[in-house]
Parts: C-alpha cells; structure tokens; sequence
C-alpha cells in the first residue's frame, strides 16, 4: 500500500499507527506541501485509507518550511519543539535577531505549572542558549535535568514552553543581566518548591 501518492509505502498498518518507509517520488515535496481537509469528526484514530481522497492542495511553498517568521522580540511565546524547528534549520531572521542581543528568557513546564528563569549573555545571545536546550533538553541547569530522563526529549517536546521576558543590546554588562535575572526570578516565585531555579 501507498500514501501520500507514493512518498510513503505503508510497510505495516497495525490498530493505532502505520509503519512507513519514504521513497523517492514526490520527496521534493517534503516540508513545502500544505494539505487542506474537510475532515472534522471526533474519532480519535483516523483511518488514512478513508480520508485520502478529501485532501486539496493548499500551497506548494517555494522552500521547505523552516519555522514561522520572526514575530519581534517582545511576542516570543513558543513551544519546544518550534525552537526545535527554528535551531535545526538554522531559520536565518530568528538566527540573526536571537544571536544580536543578551535576554531574560521564561521556560514554563505546561504540565507542572513551574517555570525556570534563564539568562543569556554569551558570545552568541539567546540563539546560542537556545540551541543547548535543542541540543539537552535541559541546556545543564539541575532542575530541568531532573525532568529530561529520557534522551529522546520527548518530555520537552510535549510540555516545553518559552518565553522571552527582556532582552538588551550587547554592550549592557553581563551583571547588568544577572541582575535582570534575579528580579524575574523573584517576581515570578521560580525559587524553590514554587519553581525551577535553584539559586
């Protein structure tokens, strides 16, 4: 069986997922196709084989998808894994924006509520930081360790939230930023039981 008109040849089709391998055809494709479908029901598992016929092309996009626009630096609100998407395709406005200042960033743990206030202040900002998250999961700091067990990141990717709170212009002073730093830590209560930051 085929799906996706050949990308992907269905290897083995079990109760809750399909095994797939991906072929040549169509493989210019990946990442630049948008796929629009009137399918609106509450089943939980959708069977493809039915649904394959109500697809529309949406869009072909001229490049593979890479990530979302830079929205600014003050409407930063996004999951682990567009940080993800960002960081490996190294999305060049994000890139250029991020690396180009020191900050003040928010992670939130979606499923604890608790929140870890971080700083960047290194040779390459934000991006450089966020890329040790994309890299770890936990970017080192002992909190966050303690949640990303499992090497596959999957906890990240499912309960990972980041903000970016302040950011400045690189010839501030790092004590300037840790500073900062403690002020958003004490303000949001991420000290102790109530959050993630140890000191």
């Amino acid at each position: 069986m085929w799906l996706f008109g050949g990308i992907f040849k269905v290897l083995n089709r079990y109760d809750d997922r399909y095994e797939v391998k991906l072929t040549d055809v169509g493989s210019s494709f990946i990442g630049r196709l948008k796929l629009r479908s009137p399918y609106n029901s509450r089943t939980v598992r959708v069977n493809m084989e039915d649904q394959y016929e109500n697809f529309e092309v949406a869009e072909i996009l001229r490049e593979p998808y890479t990530g979302r626009v830079f929205p600014g630096y003050e409407d930063i609100d996004i999951s682990f894994e567009e940080i993800e998407t960002l960081v490996r395709n190294g999305r060049p406005d994000w890139k250029a924006a991020l690396e180009s200042v020191k900050g003040i960033y928010l992670i939130t743990d979606t499923k604890t509520g608790k929140r870890y206030v971080g700083s960047a202040y290194g040779e390459f900002g934000i991006w450089s930081r966020w890329r040790s998250y994309v890299e770890t999961g936990h970017g080192g700091n002992v909190e966050l360790r303690s949640l990303v067990v499992n090497p596959s990141l999957d906890y990240c990717r499912t309960y990972f939230r980041f903000a970016l709170l302040e950011y400045r212009p690189f010839r501030v002073t790092n004590d300037l930023i840790l500073a900062r730093e403690a002020f958003w830590k004490q303000l949001l209560l991420t000290r102790g039981d109530e959050g993630l930051n140890r000191n």
